[in-house]
């Protein structure tokens, strides 16, 4: 998985801002249009001192940027940690900007020490035994009134034959393909979640293709 992201980092964001997912395209312009609604979810949450966990390239960072007291950019990948690096510099956050290179379930976190902690189309790739821990992690990592926000992908009908939940084949721009794990949510899923991590959802969006979701700590 980690070499799959880490090759596909110079062209990621196409997925974003051409419509132009690792996969068959029906609709571009309906990816386009999912990817700024939910940019507008992480203006409005996203603030104060910022965890973005695995941080990718740092598409994100666009919206969230003037709301950040500090950014903390976690990633394993060398490759999406470079592109993060280039727009917090574009973006004049690179000052208040730290960078981690490190796998996000293992990554060592200070407790109470964020007012958000963005998590993007990482937990798709989590299984449930991964996943309580991980949430838990974030949970403890967060101040009292601060809050996770969660994207990633919704299971619709607009998702086609696909499966739900397993192993699929993702390819390049240049051909090349990998073999990743990747599940799909539904807001039902978070009610089930949040025993485990101590955590209260609340579905902020849900489109045909993307979930926004936030929670906060329970104490």
């Amino acid at each position: 998985m980690n070499e799959y992201y880490n090759e596909r980092a110079a062209e990621f964001d196409e997925i974003y801002t051409l419509g132009k997912p690792p996969g068959a395209v029906t609709d571009p312009e309906l990816y386009m249009e999912e990817a700024r609604s939910l940019g507008q979810l992480v203006r409005e949450h996203c603030r104060g001192s910022v965890l973005d966990i695995p941080c990718g390239t740092g598409y994100w960072l666009q919206f969230y940027a003037a709301n950040c007291s500090s950014i903390t950019l976690v990633d394993q990948s060398e490759n999406m940690l470079g592109e993060g690096r280039e727009k917090a510099l574009a973006h004049g956050v690179e000052p208040i900007t730290r960078v981690m290179m490190s796998d996000a379930l293992e990554v060592p976190l200070e407790d109470r020490s964020f007012d958000t902690v963005l998590v993007g189309f990482f937990l798709s790739h989590v299984t449930d035994s991964q996943m309580g821990p991980f949430l838990h992690r974030l949970r403890n990592a967060l101040k009292p009134s601060g809050r996770v926000l969660i994207m990633d992908s919704s299971w619709t009908r607009y998702r086609g034959s696909r499966p739900r939940e397993g192993t699929t084949v993702r390819t390049l721009n240049d051909g090349r393909q990998f073999e990743i794990y990747k599940r799909y949510f539904e807001r039902d899923d978070f009610d089930r979640f949040s025993d485990s991590c101590e955590m209260d959802f609340t579905v902020q969006y849900e489109g045909k293709l993307y979930l926004g979701v936030t929670g906060t700590r329970r104490e």
